[in-house]
């Protein structure tokens, strides 16, 4: 973090002390830029979760993202920037802030906390000249952000021993100039989000470019940019690593087809979502694919994609006049009654395929060992599944399910941005089931031949053990169910 004294030389310095500081005390000073591929280059707002610390923040459009550690100094952020001055009270932790305004007219200034939340803020007037306002804050580290026609300023301020129980802004006075007066240099707007973050902590960028999607995992050990790739339906970016597939022995209720072998992968994106009704049917539309789900030019010509849902488990598609619709109501509940050659020649047509096995656990599991992505239960509050048999003896709240589909992303996603791993609905993978190898594997793709292909993940009508991290089951190509569906995964 760059530094240095600034020097204010006016009337006014007999009253105010200079805000200035010669070094940072900073120990983690990360800056982090995005960028964006794929169907958009533009990069909207990114909102910022420190999984491990629980905390948000916003990044908007063209700006950066700091990151600090909680035990940053005061410094300003527009070193070098005559036209502000700050002094504090230690007695009572208020600070007075004075800067200089180019032209009469409203502005607005706003506190923030270090993690980005918005703690207070004050719209009004201002007249030319120069300006006081007094800040009242509670202990902590704030970012202030001052901005009228004209001119901008920003200064982060450590609040370290103060009687202040909620922050409060309050206009002070207002002290007139000469229009011909010189003016001091302005601060131009800020370009950075600062966020708390102490080294290790896991986080989860999201970026929202028009109507696309991406996210992306990381834990910085540096300043680093990172990409977006902008895929035509919302992604996750999942890091190469390397994991145990399967479950230990130790784990209540596993099966005799979960024994655990060492596997490696290379990166590769997962959609963020179960494919939806309303993806399923745009799908279906562009490829003229009739009543009977036949898709001739496609790779499995004599295979129906899918049938039409009806009767009490109507929550799919319809077939009405010469195209496939949603049912009211389901636009955005994962798509049901498709068959695997239905998902395999969607994933194609998106450029994608369907996830291997490995892929499907590993992005699932997230970093975890336990049985659930969520930790050793999984509870009504997490999963759409028969919440009247939770896992190994534990508890709900609420114990009658839903007892149909739910609208993908009912439930907080996994530390990779996945939502509904668990629970919803099964998930077509790519393999052909078969017993898992014995020996380490690299990006494993699993037998060549067989009769039934994997499903994972469970469904709302399964209990919590069938939607284990682990858990493997699986069906024929050609079957479809009213709790089956599947995601995709992309090229990095």
């Amino acid at each position: 973090m760059k530094t240095k004294t600034t020097i204010f030389r006016s009337a006014f310095a007999v009253v105010l002390l200079l805000l200035a500081t010669t070094q940072s005390y900073a120990t983690l000073n990360y800056t982090i830029s995005f960028t964006a591929t794929g169907v958009t280059t533009s990069v909207g707002s990114v909102e910022v979760q420190n999984l491990t610390k629980g905390t948000t923040a916003t990044v908007v459009s063209g700006n950066t993202l700091t990151l600090t550690d909680q035990t940053t100094a005061v410094d300003v952020l527009s070193a070098g920037d005559g036209g502000i001055r700050i002094s504090q009270n230690a007695n009572t932790g208020t600070f007075i802030m004075t800067f200089y305004t180019s032209q009469d007219g409203n502005a607005q200034v706003t506190a923030y906390a270090i993690d980005g939340r918005k703690v207070t803020e004050l719209t009004t007037r201002f007249e030319l000249g120069y300006n006081s306002l007094k800040l009242s804050l509670p202990t902590g580290i704030y970012v202030i952000c001052l901005s009228g026609t004209g001119y901008s300023y920003s200064a982060k301020l450590q609040s370290q021993t103060s009687a202040a129980t909620q922050a409060v802004i309050k206009f002070l006075s207002n002290t007139k100039v000469e229009a011909s007066a010189p003016q001091k240099s302005k601060a131009g707007p800020i370009t950075t989000t600062t966020m708390t973050y102490t080294a290790g902590d896991q986080l989860l960028y999201t970026a929202t470019s028009g109507t696309y999607i991406a996210s992306v995992p990381d834990v910085p050990t540096g300043s680093k940019t990172t990409n977006f790739n902008f895929a035509a339906i919302p992604t996750s970016a999942i890091p190469a690593g390397t994991f145990m597939m399967g479950s230990p022995v130790t784990e209540v209720n596993r099966n005799s087809d979960e024994a655990q072998y060492q596997v490696t992968l290379t990166a590769f994106r997962m959609s963020k979502y179960e494919i939806t009704n309303t993806q399923y049917a745009a799908f279906l539309n562009a490829k003229n694919i009739g009543s009977n789900g036949l898709f001739v030019a496609g790779a499995y010509p004599t295979q129906a994609l899918i049938y039409a849902s009806s009767g009490i488990n109507d929550w799919g598609l319809h077939y009405s006049g010469s195209q496939w619709v949603p049912v009211t109501g389901y636009e955005n509940a994962p798509v049901i009654y498709v068959t695997w050659y239905g998902a395999a020649e969607y994933a194609t047509y998106i450029g994608g395929t369907l996830p291997t096995e490995a892929q499907w656990e590993y992005a699932c599991r997230a970093g975890t060992t336990t049985p659930f992505n969520t930790g050793d239960f999984l509870t009504n509050l997490q999963a759409n599944y028969d919440w009247a048999y939770p896992y190994n003896n534990g508890t709900n709240t609420v114990t009658i399910y839903p007892g149909k589909t739910q609208t993908v992303g009912t439930y907080a996603g996994n530390a990779y941005g996945l939502f509904d791993m668990h629970g919803n609905v099964w998930e077509w993978c790519s393999n052909w089931y078969d017993i898992y190898p014995t020996t380490a594997q690299t990006n494993p793709t699993g037998a060549t031949t067989g009769s039934n292909r994997v499903i994972r993940g469970g469904g709302w009508r399964e209990n919590a053990q069938g939607c284990r991290s682990a858990y493997r089951s699986y069906g024929g190509p050609y079957s479809t169910s009213y709790s089956a569906g599947f995601r995709v995964v992309l090229v990095p």
